[in-house]
């Protein structure tokens, strides 16, 4: 079934114009900026990681890292808030798109709750510093849509979940696929695409999100394979063994950790007997530098629970939950993972539950 445009605001030449110039900042940003700062770091005392509370207050005293930081931030703000940013031409158009939104959807395709109780660190937090979060507003997922494709963001490529798709069924083929934290369903369509049968369910706790993702789908062959449903990671309104394969891309870093735990215990249960769970995140590198980037960027895009998960025995609470076969490995998510310029440290998180 082919939807009605608009779902995607209309993009006026100031607008593009002012998003092009911060993307190009963050190039500058992520690139010259970061191996100058790279560089005078190099100098610093307390290079070994057992003095790594040391290195970063020596670190935090460079001017050149007060800047680093107040670029992050400040090029986040101005990417939602500036005078052409994504806000201001979201709400320029706020009637047609909340009544594109409106369009009905294809029966069992999407499936909102009325009553759910969306848990505190979700309400307490605007994550990335999207303005009022993904909860209420019916034009957030459209927002938080075009904040993923703006401005050369570091973790805006559209590639990223074609790449970890393809990398978790290299050697397998899912014909079930849970998506934990889907969003407007880039990673759901993703998982789709890799079998000609496989049937994906997405799961989000942002009802706009979840029916912005429906309606994207519908305009889809392949969407049909997929459906949308309201829930959180933890308490998930599926049948026990329903699934082959429960993933997330950049999740497990917003979470608490005892929601982690609580998360795995579920995939535990909604997986049959040889399912896998295949997680996208990042974690902390060994060196302090770059380690000190990655808190850094915690604190800087409103990330507040990746020390949280840093601080996780991953593999113990795995294990503790009955998986098997826990393995991290590195993930390159555009080709530029050789490359000398700022990027998260990207890892593919993987257990097995056992036959």
């Amino acid at each position: 079934m082919a939807i009605a445009r608009p779902l995607e605001p209309k993009l006026d030449t100031a607008t593009a114009s002012y998003q092009n110039f911060i993307g190009a900042f963050r190039k500058l940003w992520s690139g010259p900026i970061y191996r100058e700062l790279r560089n005078q770091a190099e100098a610093l005392p307390d290079q070994s990681s057992d003095n790594y509370a040391s290195f970063e207050a020596h670190l935090a005293r460079l001017p050149l890292h007060q800047l680093f930081g107040w670029l992050e931030y400040n090029l986040q703000q101005m990417k939602y808030l500036g005078a052409y940013g994504i806000i201001p031409m979201v709400e320029g158009q706020r009637a047609a798109l909340e009544k594109a939104l409106m369009q009905p959807v294809s029966d069992g395709m999407l499936r909102l709750a009325t009553d759910i109780r969306l848990p505190d660190y979700y309400k307490e937090t605007d994550f990335h510093h999207h303005p009022g979060g993904l909860r209420e507003n019916p034009l957030a997922g459209i927002v938080y849509r075009a904040s993923a494709g703006a401005s050369g963001g570091v973790v805006g490529r559209a590639g990223l979940h074609r790449l970890f798709a393809s990398e978790v069924t290299a050697d397998r083929t899912f014909a079930r696929v849970l998506d934990i934290g889907c969003g407007f369903g880039r990673s759901t369509l993703a998982f789709i695409r890799t079998g000609a049968e496989t049937e994906v369910v997405g799961i989000d706790l942002s009802g706009p999100c979840l029916r912005l993702a429906a309606l994207l789908a519908m305009d889809l062959p392949e969407g049909g394979r997929s459906s949308y449903i309201q829930a959180d990671g933890a308490d998930v309104p599926q049948p026990d063994e329903s699934f082959d394969l429960v993933t997330s891309t950049m999740l497990l870093h917003e979470l608490p950790a005892d929601a982690t735990r609580a998360m795995t215990a579920e995939a535990f249960r909604l997986l049959a007997p040889g399912g896998e769970v295949a997680h996208l995140d990042f974690l902390p590198p060994e060196d302090n530098f770059l380690r000190a980037l990655y808190f850094g960027h915690s604190r800087r895009n409103a990330e507040p629970h990746m020390r949280d998960l840093a601080a996780m025995d991953l593999r113990g609470d795995f294990e503790a939950a009955g998986f098997t076969d826990f393995t991290v490995t590195p993930f390159d998510e555009n080709g530029t993972a050789g490359s000398d310029g700022w990027r998260l440290p990207w890892v593919i998180i993987r257990a097995r539950k056992p036959e």
